[in-house]
C-alpha cells in the first residue's frame, strides 16, 4: 500500500502547488491610474473667457461630436492654464418660444328664455334661439336670470386648436359698466360644457383715462381642446344692458421647447445599384435620419437596416418611402425618420422595386446638440480637450454642479459664453485607442491567468502519466 501513500503525498503536493498559482493569478492587479493631462487627448482647443465668472457655458464644435471615443462625449474634460482638470456638466441646448395666435370668431346674438322647473328636475332649464333658428338648451341647478348671450362659432384652422382666451369688443358705453359672464363649449351644439363661471367683465372711465377687462381666460383640458362652438352668457348684475358686443377673437398661446441638434454626414459605400451602405465614423445617438434621393422627381420605397459598431450584425428598422418633387406645389422632400437617440454606425439601404439612379440618396443624421458648462476654477486661458479611449466618465450634474441660487432666472441658457477656438492637434490620433493602466494590467492579469491555467494543464497532465506510470509498474507481473 506505499504505492497509494507516494501517489497521496505527490497529488497532495502538486494541487497544493496548482492552488498557490491560481491564487496568485486570480489576486486582483492594482495599478495607479496617472492624472489626465492634455497630453491623454486627440485633440483640443482654446477657450476664450472675458470676464472673471463663476461659471461658463460652451457650445462644442463639430469635431468633438465626430472625434469622441464615448458616444456619450464622455471622454472630455476642461483645462485651466496650469493644466488641472476643472469639474464640468453636459447639458442640452434647448430653445424656447411662445407664440400667441389670433384668430376671429363668429357672432351669433341668441334670446334667452327660462324654463320653470317641474317636479322631476329641481334646477332650471335655458333656452336660447339665434335669429336663423339654432336653439340651444342648458339645464343648471343655479336660479337664473334673463342675460345677454351670444354663439362663438370657431372655423377653419382653429378647431382643435389649445384656446386661452377669448377677446371681446364693444363701442364704449357712456356710462361706468361691470358684468359677469358665463362660458360653456360644444363639440357638436348639444352637449356642453362649463369653461368659465363669473368671469368679470368691465368697461371703467375715469376723466381721459379708461380701464377696459374684456377678455376671458380658458382652462387648458380636452373639452376646451375639443370645441368648436363658445357660448357666452352675460349678466349685468341689474345695472344697464350689457354692451353688445361687435367682435370676438380667440387667442391660442402656443409654447414650443426643442432641443437644438448638430447635422452627422454619412460616408455612402455602393454595394450594387439597389443597395448602398453609409457609415459614421463613430457611433452615435440618433435623433433623426434624413434620405433624399439625388434624382429630382423621384418616389422611391425603401427597406432601412442598421447596427451600432462595425462589428455588429445589421438589425432590421423600417421599410418607409423618400422622395424628392419639384412640381406646381414646390420643392419637397421626405421627412426625416425619427430614431429616439437609437445608437447607430451604419445604414444600410435597398430599394424595393425601384433604384436610385445615377448617384445614391445622401443621408444625413442629428444628434442632441450638447453644451459644457464648466466650473472657471484657476486662471485663463482654459482648454477643452476630446478623444481619450483612456479617460473615464467625469461629468457632474448641473445640481451638482451649480448651485440653485447661482443659475439665472432665466435659465442656464443666459449663463456666460466662452468661445471655442482654433482645433489644435494635443496627443495625437492614438489617443483614440490607447489603453489606460487599469486595462493594461487587466490585459496582462488576463494573459497571466492564461498562462498559469495553461501551465497548470500540462503539470496536472505530467502527474496523471507519472501516477499512471508507477501504477503499472506496481501491478504484479
Amino acid at each position: 500500500m506505499m504505492w497509494l501513500k507516494d501517489i497521496k503525498n505527490s497529488t497532495f503536493n502538486s494541487g497544493v502547488a496548482l492552488g498557490i498559482l491560481c491564487l496568485f493569478s486570480l489576486s486582483p492587479v492594482y495599478a495607479e491610474s496617472p492624472e489626465l493631462t492634455p497630453q491623454d487627448f486627440y485633440h483640443g482647443a482654446e477657450l476664450e473667457t472675458t470676464e472673471a465668472f463663476p461659471f461658463y457655458r460652451v457650445t462644442l464644435p463639430e469635431e468633438v461630436y465626430r472625434e469622441s471615443v464615448k458616444p456619450d462625449l464622455s471622454d472630455m474634460r476642461v483645462f485651466n492654464s496650469s493644466g488641472q482638470a476643472v469639474t464640468f456638466s453636459l447639458s442640452p441646448v434647448e430653445q424656447s418660444s411662445v407664440e400667441m395666435r389670433e384668430s376671429p370668431l363668429r357672432i351669433f346674438p341668441l334670446k334667452m328664455s327660462v324654463d320653470k322647473p317641474d317636479g322631476s328636475y329641481q334646477g332650471e332649464r335655458i333656452t336660447l334661439k339665434s335669429a336663423d333658428g339654432v336653439e340651444i338648451k342648458i339645464s343648471q341647478d343655479e336660479k337664473s336670470e334673463l342675460a345677454t348671450s351670444y354663439l362663438l362659432q370657431v372655423e377653419g384652422e382653429q378647431e382643435n386648436q389649445n384656446l386661452n382666451q377669448i377677446v371681446l369688443n364693444w363701442a364704449q358705453s357712456k356710462h361706468n359698466w361691470q358684468a359677469h359672464v358665463t362660458v360653456f363649449s360644444s363639440l357638436d351644439l348639444k352637449s356642453w360644457h362649463k369653461q368659465a363661471d363669473n368671469a368679470p367683465l368691465m368697461d371703467l372711465a375715469s376723466g381721459s383715462d379708461r380701464l377696459l377687462l374684456n377678455h376671458i381666460d380658458i382652462d387648458d383640458n380636452y373639452n376646451s381642446k375639443r370645441a368648436r362652438y363658445w357660448l357666452l352668457v352675460i349678466n349685468s348684475d341689474g345695472q344697464s344692458s350689457a354692451p353688445i358686443i361687435t367682435k370676438a377673437n380667440s387667442i391660442a398661446i402656443i409654447r414650443d421647447q426643442r432641443t437644438e441638434t448638430v447635422d452627422l454626414p454619412f460616408n455612402a459605400k455602393a454595394v450594387s445599384k439597389i443597395e448602398v451602405e453609409y457609415v459614421l465614423d463613430r457611433p452615435q445617438p440618433l435623433t433623426t435620419l434624413s434620405i433624399v434621393p439625388e434624382q429630382k422627381n423621384t418616389v422611391l420605397p425603401i427597406s432601412i437596416e442598421y447596427r451600432t459598431s462595425h462589428d455588429d450584425q445589421w438589425h432590421w428598422l423600417m421599410n418607409t418611402v423618400v422622395y424628392q418633387l419639384d412640381g406646381e406645389t414646390g420643392y419637397r422632400v421626405s421627412e426625416p425618420l425619427s430614431l429616439n437617440q437609437k445608437l447607430v454606425q451604419g445604414i444600410r439601404i435597398k430599394a424595393i422595386n425601384g433604384n436610385w439612379g445615377e448617384q445614391p440618396p445622401t443621408m444625413t443624421g442629428t444628434r442632441n446638440q450638447i453644451d459644457v458648462i464648466f466650473n472657471a476654477q484657476g486662471s485663463s486661458p482654459y482648454l477643452l480637450a476630446w478623444g481619450s479611449h483612456q479617460a473615464p466618465a467625469a461629468t457632474m450634474s448641473i445640481e451638482q454642479l451649480i448651485p440653485a441660487s447661482a443659475i439665472p432666472k432665466s435659465g442656464l441658457n443666459d449663463l456666460p459664453r466662452a468661445h471655442v477656438g482654433s482645433v489644435m492637434v494635443l496627443g495625437g490620433e492614438q489617443r483614440l485607442t490607447a489603453m489606460s493602466s487599469a486595462e493594461q494590467a487587466s490585459q496582462w492579469q488576463k494573459w497571466l491567468l492564461w498562462g498559469l491555467l495553461i501551465v497548470g494543464v500540462i503539470g496536472l497532465a505530467l502527474i496523471v502519466v507519472k501516477l499512471a506510470r508507477e501504477v503499472m509498474g506496481s501491478r504484479p507481473q
